[in-house]
């Protein structure tokens, strides 16, 4: 089975087929602050120690058909119904027509079409800088008119990845999250443990305006997060 090329030009290796053995992670920024990527856009991301400032949730353990830490999801209208799907092929698996994962040194980039929409998504955290940076790309190449939503989502962790694991009732209740909204339609999501709000605080945001947001999973998903 194939999975991909070296394309020796760009100095990348690119992966055709999502359905690798495993995950194919790549890493990214820095020991101060960074983290790794995997090929279907899942990612681990952490300030220093990551195991005890770990900011986003990854668990290896779970079936690769999940999404891990981070996806994207595109909806748009199909006559009277809306269609969802993730250009990074995880969660919905969906059928594409185009899957390209270009992995580079510290960043990577995946390339894909579905129902006639190209998405272009290059992943990265600048150099000294901590935060991890998405630039989105969405083509309607349909050859028909389309109301395309991008639907970005991250799930946090709490920052000591043991008692993630080992505390379920005590931990969900130290995370925290809150919106700070612009005039000009920009909208910040900022997360932290309550024990430290003063000192460790993350923040999700767009260089675009904001329709909507939901910072509780079992909402975002619907009917009880069977939606």
């Amino acid at each position: 089975m194939k999975y991909g090329y070296f394309d020796d030009r760009n100095r990348e290796y690119v992966i055709t087929n999502p359905k690798t053995p495993v995950k194919w992670i790549n890493y990214i920024g820095t020991l101060s602050f960074g983290g790794f990527v995997d090929h279907t856009g899942g990612a681990i991301i952490c300030k220093g120690d990551p195991s005890l400032n770990r900011i986003v949730k990854y668990i290896q353990q779970m079936p690769s058909s999940e999404f891990k830490g981070e996806t994207l999801y595109i909806r748009f209208k199909d006559k009277d119904e809306y269609k969802i799907f993730s250009p990074f092929f995880v969660p919905t698996l969906d059928k594409y027509d185009l899957y390209e994962c270009h992995v580079g040194l510290g960043y990577t980039k995946i390339i894909s079409e579905f129902y006639g929409i190209r998405t272009e998504c290059t992943i990265f955290v600048p150099i000294e800088e901590p935060r991890e940076i998405r630039i989105v790309k969405v083509t309607n190449k349909s050859g028909r008119e389309m109301e395309i939503d991008a639907i970005s989502v991250v799930e946090y962790t709490h920052f000591d990845a043991v008692k993630q694991f080992n505390n379920a009732d005590w931990v969900p209740q130290t995370m925290q999250s809150r919106c700070i909204r612009e005039k000009n339609g920009l909208l910040t999501l900022i997360q932290y443990a309550f024990m430290r709000r003063d000192t460790h605080v993350n923040y999700f945001t767009s260089n675009y305006p904001i329709s909507s947001f939901e910072t509780d999973r079992k909402r975002f998903l619907g009917d009880n997060e069977y939606g």
